[in-house]
């Protein structure tokens, strides 16, 4: 079992995808497929209302890299690389979508036993830079994020959170919009294969 404590995205994750990730107010439609050449292909279709979307996705894995490409009905592209390892204990993720060029972002983050730190920077003329870092142990971690917009010299955003994790719960609180607001959530598993949960 590692001893990281996982990114700062982490804290409070559980409880939010647990209220949110499986509920939609949309019809949703996907078919995926693996290639013989390993790459996994996605079709989905989406109606929400009275509009129709619909995207193409791509993934292909080789060796310590991932390739992930999406294309959107509106004529978007996403683009996401994934390196493991360039340096030792380290993950490398570059993004852009085509026409936003200016959507670009490098990330690398860098895992430690008891560490985990986060550098995201945009790839245009003015970029913001993000920083997290989080420190304990899968247990326990605290945790801190910074954004900092390099044309102004102001600071974005900072927050702060601690995770607290067992076996059959997971507690978190999050003091986020640069101290103005508090975030708190509680999973309790009602089993050990952790199917029922009620959260708060």
């Amino acid at each position: 079992m590692s001893k990281a404590p996982g990114l700062f995205v982490d804290i409070g994750k559980k409880a939010k995808d647990l209220l949110t990730k499986d509920y939609t107010s949309y019809q949703k439609f996907t078919v995926s497929t693996y290639t013989v050449a390993g790459v996994a292909l996605t079709s989905t279709a989406l109606k929400k209302g009275g509009l129709s979307t619909g995207d193409v996705a791509a993934l292909y894995k080789y060796k310590n890299t991932q390739f992930d490409v999406k294309v959107e009905t509106d004529s978007n592209i996403s683009t996401t690389l994934t390196f493991t390892e360039i340096l030792p204990s380290t993950k490398t993720i570059a993004s852009f979508k085509v026409p936003d060029y200016k959507s670009g972002k490098l990330e690398v983050q860098y895992f430690h036993d008891h560490a985990t730190v986060t550098t995201t920077v945009g790839l245009n003329q003015t970029p913001g830079v993000d920083v997290t870092a989080t420190i304990g142990t899968p247990t326990i971690a605290f945790g801190a994020e910074v954004g900092y917009d390099t044309t102004s010299g102001n600071f974005t955003k900072y927050t702060a959170g601690i995770s607290v994790t067992k076996p059959d719960s997971c507690a978190s609180i999050i003091l986020g919009d640069k101290g103005d607001s508090i975030k708190a959530s509680y999973v309790h598993y009602m089993d050990q294969q952790k199917k029922s949960a009620c959260c708060g």
